[in-house]
């Protein structure tokens, strides 16, 4: 009684409940329900809530009627099925618990990385479903799917595919797993192994779908994609615009409270010393560029000239090396090489790695010489690198399809017959080797790099006390050279998508595993970056790098479905001039009015009124932004003005307070 009196007076004082029912008041559901909204902003702990509440309904339950206490009764019991609903959807989200672990610990910025891979796994997933529901399942049920025997054809040279893998060593096997070849040539993995034909019996056209499929993910990928660049872009938008908080605010705003480890608050510390210390930086920089005399400004552009003449040379020379790496290897390939092995097929992959680890570090050299602001040139050698990595891989594309199609040479020999070349018979599984053999390269170029180079450098800082391993210490854990990384990983496998249907499966599987990896990296053999790097900044940039990813794998896809000769001795598309040409031929067994519609929506009529639409759609989302913008540049006008009227009004004031004669 006395725990409910003191309750009591506690409501009462603190003026959340003004009538508190007890034996002389009258209390219906309506008051009570309000008191306990009154009672959620009280200043309490959740237990003192919960004992408060309970002596609330306790005290007005001899004057609530039963269908009220019903009610009340269904009340809570959904409360509490809404809630266990959500903490149980909660417990199945992927990576929930390390997803907050390493937001608490390292704060927003690193999570979005991991956040990334995390989105990364279930575009991979989208393609797994497609191609396991519409391609595989039907292939495997409805289809019998066996390798075309030798001499087919009217073209017996171009059909002559050897599929005898009962002579391989278990050594050779063990290789197999790491170059592609061997039995899992012949499996479902490849393009080879789905040589089917249609049949008029089958309504089922697994020909046409195993085109629109493929197709039809790149294309829902790249919705995806955009729309969240445009949820990201607003925030970027404010970011970018030029307006300099004070440094008070900076000081007294910029902590991050979700920070729990101490080494990330130290560190965190230091980024924002570094920020301020940037800021005045930057405002040296451009009080030293207006003193510039107009030598000093010749000199510091043909500086910068020169050193982006050294870059592309040092890029070309890249591409060089890319390109002898691949002749070497795809040379090697077609001959009886056994000392070679495995390293020769690994020599795209090696070259390819070896100019992203390399080339990075001199870039970050030469930006020191080029004198920008030190925010700029962390942007600039990024975009480098991104343009490096992605360059790279498309000349890597353009250098195979040389070979293998005899894309931008003299039609040769070997190409004159089949029209491409005759030395690759199932040329669309050798493309998706390579780009097998790039994805497992990639992933044990991150496992090497976490438990030797990252674990290396640990322990010599722990246990070395020379200046050399204290100078090195810890591996820092750098966000965008890590999203890179797996950007250029995307993207092969969007480009090996159509030659490995399952590749996807495969780089799921490794992004998994490259998660738990990168986790224990980060907790165990790395430090934070002291660079400041917002996860706002990051979400917007690393959308915009996988979409050149996408953009760059769907070039080559696009003039291999549309432009190249289908291999005659494996896959589906053997007796089409282009894969393509399944499109028109499915539309021709149509009915006539679907033919029509179809005609109409790929006219040049239809495009036109489209492509208008979609122009005034754009047109008035301009205009509403150039509007918006017009307002917000006035409201920053009218808000400079009222400070300068107040303190207009406090100068008048303080003259006339001057002026008032003393008493």
């Amino acid at each position: 009684m006395e725990d409910t009196q003191d309750l009591r007076h506690r409501c009462t004082h603190h003026g959340y409940v003004s009538t508190y029912p007890d034996s002389n008041n009258e209390q219906s559901f309506e008051g009570l329900s309000h008191q306990e909204l009154l009672l959620r902003a009280m200043p309490y702990t959740m237990q003192e809530k919960r004992h408060l509440s309970r002596h609330l309904q306790a005290s007005a339950g001899g004057d609530v009627s039963s269908w009220v206490a019903w009610k009340q009764r269904q009340y809570r019991t959904q409360r509490q099925f809404r809630e266990g609903i959500w903490n149980l959807t909660r417990i199945f989200q992927l990576w929930k618990s390390p997803l907050d672990e390493i937001g608490g610990n390292f704060g927003p910025g690193i999570k979005s990385y991991f956040t990334f891979l995390k989105f990364l796994l279930f575009i991979n997933f989208l393609a797994v479903l497609l191609v396991t529901s519409l391609i595989l399942l039907p292939v495997t049920i409805f289809y019998n799917a066996t390798i075309l025997p030798k001499g087919l054809g009217t073209d017996s040279e171009c059909r002559n595919y050897s599929s005898d893998i009962s002579h391989r060593s278990s050594w050779q096997h063990f290789q197999d797993i790491f170059t592609g070849e061997g039995f899992l040539e012949h499996s479902y993995l490849f393009y080879g192994a789905y040589n089917v034909q249609q049949d008029s019996n089958n309504q089922y056209n697994v020909h046409l779908v195993y085109l629109l499929s493929i197709l039809g993910y790149l294309f829902a990928c790249f919705l995806w994609i955009f729309r969240r660049i445009a949820v990201s872009l607003a925030q970027w938008k404010v970011l970018r615009w030029e307006f300099k908080m004070p440094v008070s605010t900076k000081i007294f705003t910029e902590w991050d409270f979700c920070i729990q480890n101490p080494e990330a608050a130290i560190l965190k510390q230091k980024s924002i010393y570094n920020e301020l210390k940037i800021d005045l930086l930057e405002q040296n920089q451009r009080l030293q560029h207006q003193q510039r005399t107009w030598k000093q400004l010749a000199q510091l552009y043909l500086r910068r000239l020169v050193i982006n003449v050294v870059i592309l040379l040092l890029m070309a020379a890249a591409f060089y090396f890319i390109h002898l790496a691949t002749d070497i290897s795809q040379r090697y390939s077609q001959l009886d090489a056994a000392s070679f092995g495995v390293v020769n097929q690994y020599l795209p992959p090696l070259a390819i790695s070896t100019v992203n680890v390399f080339l990075p570090l001199l870039f970050h050299v030469l930006a020191q010489l080029e004198d920008y602001s030190l925010n700029y040139k962390v942007n600039l050698t990024l975009v480098r690198c991104v343009i490096l990595k992605l360059s790279s891989l498309g000349m890597f594309l353009f250098f195979l399809g040389s070979k293998v199609l005899c894309i931008g040479s003299n039609s040769t020999f070997q190409c004159q017959s089949c029209g491409y070349n005759k030395l690759y018979q199932c040329w669309e599984t050798h493309i998706g080797q390579e780009m097998y053999k790039l994805i497992i390269f990639s992933f044990v170029t991150t496992l090497a790099s976490a438990f030797l180079i990252s674990l290396l450098r640990r322990l010599l800082a722990k246990h070395c006390s020379c200046a050399l391993a204290q100078w090195l210490g810890k591996e820092e854990f750098l966000v965008p050279h890590n999203v890179l990384d797996i950007v250029a990983a995307q993207t092969v496998i969007w480009v090996g998508i159509f030659f490995c249907p399952l590749l996807p499966l495969l780089g799921g599987v490794l992004i998994f595993l490259t998660f738990y990896m990168k986790k224990y990296t980060l907790f165990q053999n790395c430090q934070p970056s002291t660079q400041l790097f917002r996860a706002s900044q990051s979400k917007f940039f690393f959308q915009i790098m996988l979409l050149l990813g996408l953009f760059l794998a769907c070039t080559p896809l696009v003039y291999i479905v549309s432009r190249s000769t289908p291999s005659q001795a494996c896959g589906l598309f053997t007796n089409s001039s282009t894969p393509w040409q399944v499109v028109p031929d499915t539309v021709s067994h149509l009915p006539r009015s679907a033919q029509l519609f179809l005609g109409y929506a790929t006219s040049n009529v239809f495009c036109f009124s489209l492509l208008m639409l979609f122009s005034l759609i754009l047109t008035v989302y301009i205009s509403q932004a150039q509007a918006n913008r017009k307002v917000i540049e006035r409201l920053k006008k009218q808000h400079v003005l009222c400070v300068q009227e107040k303190l207009c009004l406090v100068r008048k004031l303080a003259r006339l307070l001057v002026e008032l004669p003393s008493d």
